[in-house]
């Protein structure tokens, strides 16, 4: 049964982190290393406790608080959260 659950969770972690945008150039704001870097850690730190939200979902001040409320439990420094953050605002923008 505990194989079933955890076979459950990584599809839903894979089939979540494979619609995330992969940034594939340089912003003005940001570099492609940090781009690719704040993409890793958010798949990797905040999927290992909750479904991804897609960086379009959230308003910067709104991904800005979750950010800082979630630091500590993410265990993440100052410099990832940046990252993430980085990536998070770069990504493109969802055409209505």
């Amino acid at each position: 049964m505990k194989k079933i659950i955890l076979i459950g969770c990584l599809m839903m972690l894979l089939s979540c982190s494979s619609s995330l945008y992969v940034p594939i150039a340089s912003t003005p704001t940001a570099s492609l290393e940090n781009l690719k870097n704040g993409r890793e850690t958010y798949v990797k730190k905040c999927a290992s406790c909750h479904q991804l939200h897609l960086p379009s979902e959230f308003s910067e001040e709104e991904w800005q608080y979750n950010l800082n409320k979630m630091q500590v439990k993410a265990k993440i420094t100052d410099e990832k959260k940046q990252l993430v953050y980085q990536y998070l605002m770069n990504a493109p923008k969802k055409m209505n």
